[in-house]
């Protein structure tokens, strides 16, 4: 008995150890991370007024802000799950609670993320926000193929 609850802690700690290694895969992840549109090729062939990078930088400040804040929660309830796993008696109900909250927390970060790809569609346009995709394919090709060329002796 006592060494199937130590199997169970054990596999509970391992499974909570692979949520926080294993990165969340967001639909914004398809575009540039950071302020591409200050790139200048990017803005160039987006033709970015002056205006429109100061819109993207506001939308920029605002969603990150927010995302701060999110990671934060991410952290504070992971931190509450890990404790209530690694306390000597298991309370299952609690602890499924806990992570009902940190996959929340998750689901909040990701939308917010897709809330922010979603405002930058709506401003650039269908045109502008494909070349953008475009943009981005070969940049991640490049980059990929540059790793590629590092690694080999």
């Amino acid at each position: 008995m006592l060494f199937r609850k130590i199997m169970l802690l054990l596999f509970s700690l391992c499974l909570v150890f692979l949520w926080v290694l294993v990165p969340t895969i967001s639909m914004g992840d398809d575009i540039l991370p950071g302020k591409w549109w200050h790139m200048p090729r990017v803005a160039k062939k987006l033709e970015l007024s002056k205006e429109e990078k100061k819109e993207l930088d506001d939308l920029f400040v605002k969603s990150r802000r927010r995302l701060i804040d999110l990671k934060s929660t991410i952290e504070k309830e992971r931190f509450e799950l890990e404790n209530l796993l690694e306390s000597e008696t298991l309370d299952e109900t609690a602890t499924m609670e806990q992570f009902k909250k940190l996959e929340k927390a998750r689901e909040d970060l990701s939308t917010e993320r897709f809330s922010f790809l979603l405002k930058v569609r709506k401003y650039l346009g269908f045109g502008r926000y494909q070349y953008l995709k475009t943009f981005f394919g070969e940049h991640q090709m490049r980059k990929r193929h540059e790793q590629g060329m590092r690694q080999k002796p």
